[in-house]
């Protein structure tokens, strides 16, 4: 049911200017004439039969013939659900007012959006569009149905001013610009979309998300392929997420991967690596895979101490016996690597030496591996001990 507005209200009598019949009346639609007259009326009188009843015509075609006449400025839409109109002084308008000097940007909005109908003070924001960001008429209609293809017919105005402020952000004002924009940020959110839905989550990326996604794309230049191998690094996490991926990523940039062949590399040298720390475990007495620490200990190591494997399987087999093998395996790799120790034969040596030198402290006695104490003469001559001298 449509609602209408005027100004000065008159009963009994409808007036109508003389500037309508001739200005605007005989290139009007028949629809939109009747519907603005009966309009007219029904805004003066509060016992006017429904608009609806009484021309025949249902809310859609109201709609598009009051669009008409606001398009032309002679009336203000108010709502769009329920129908609110509010009447214009046909006298008042110039060509210089603000609705009609846009006349034709409403007119690529109706086309854009069919079926929306755009109040007052959502038209006045998209002429803001024009005026403040410096959009074209073609790039402000571009706004409003891409809004509307992302969110649907009755997208909010605020959602509308949000994405304008962001092409503004962005430096876009033609419709080339506009287009290169809307084709790199429906890249991204695709491209996020495909992360979120691998972990089998049914929901928008975040501004957050999409944020890290382009980070890696156009800052790191990395592909969706080593962004894909990088996901697999994160199947046994229980909660994958974009900052445990970004922590993944990181490192494989770190590391020099950013193609998939070097990623298939250092995969290569992560497994040796892993495998080596698993036989030094071993070794050691210890049957159980070992943690991401000690796999980093074994990489470091073999590939920037470059310690041989077979001595560093030595070293293990030779902790075996000790409380904490591990921590004695560290001790043991930092001194053969502060000694220079570099082949088996001066390794095995050296575990010869520590082993005597352990054995001689085990040999003494507890008393005597107590530190003696000294007296002085004063302690003696207390004692009643006489010094000879």
């Amino acid at each position: 049911m449509a609602r209408f507005v005027t100004q000065s209200a008159h009963a009994g009598v409808t007036a109508i200017d003389n500037a309508f019949i001739i200005d605007y009346m005989p290139t009007a639609p028949d629809g939109a004439v009747k519907a603005y007259i009966y309009g007219l009326m029904a805004a003066s009188r509060g016992d006017a039969p429904d608009i609806a009843d009484a021309l025949g015509m249902d809310d859609a075609q109201l709609c598009d013939a009051f669009a008409y006449w606001q398009r032309l400025g002679l009336v203000r839409i108010a709502s769009g659900e329920p129908l609110i109109v509010e009447f214009l002084k046909t006298e008042s308008i110039a060509p210089a007012e603000r609705t009609r000097r846009y006349a034709s940007l409403i007119e690529r909005l109706s086309k854009a959006v069919p079926g929306r109908v755009f109040t007052g003070s959502e038209l006045s924001a998209i002429c803001d569009w024009i005026e403040v960001f410096g959009f074209s008429e073609e790039t402000a209609a571009l706004v409003v149905s891409d809004c509307a293809r992302r969110r649907g017919s009755k997208v909010k105005l605020w959602q509308m001013n949000a994405e304008a402020k962001n092409w503004a952000d962005a430096n876009v004002s033609t419709i080339e610009s506009a287009n290169e924009y809307i084709a790199r940020r429906d890249e991204r959110i695709a491209g996020a979309q495909k992360i979120l839905s691998r972990w089998k989550l049914r929901r928008a990326a975040t501004e957050d998300e999409l944020a890290l996604y382009t980070k890696w794309k156009e800052e790191w230049g990395m592909s969706d392929e080593v962004i894909s191998l990088a996901l697999g690094e994160l199947t046994s996490a229980a909660q994958p997420s974009f900052k445990y991926l970004d922590t993944v990523l990181t490192t494989f940039r770190a590391n020099g991967a950013i193609t998939p062949e070097a990623i298939a590399a250092l995969r290569r040298e992560r497994d040796a690596s892993r495998e080596l720390a698993r036989m030094m475990l071993a070794r050691a007495g210890i049957n159980r895979a070992p943690t991401a620490a000690q796999q980093d200990d074994a990489d470091m190591w073999r590939t920037r101490m470059n310690i041989e494997p077979e001595l560093l399987l030595l070293c293990a087999e030779s902790c075996r016996a000790s409380d904490k093998p591990w921590a004695a395996i560290k001790r043991t790799v930092e001194r053969w690597h502060a000694q220079g120790i570099s082949d088996l034969d001066s390794a095995r040596q050296d575990i010869e030496q520590h082993a005597n030198s352990a054995a001689k402290l085990r040999s003494r006695g507890r008393a005597l591996s107590h530190a003696s104490r000294t007296y002085t003469d004063q302690d003696l001559s207390a004692m009643g001990v006489e010094l000879l001298e």
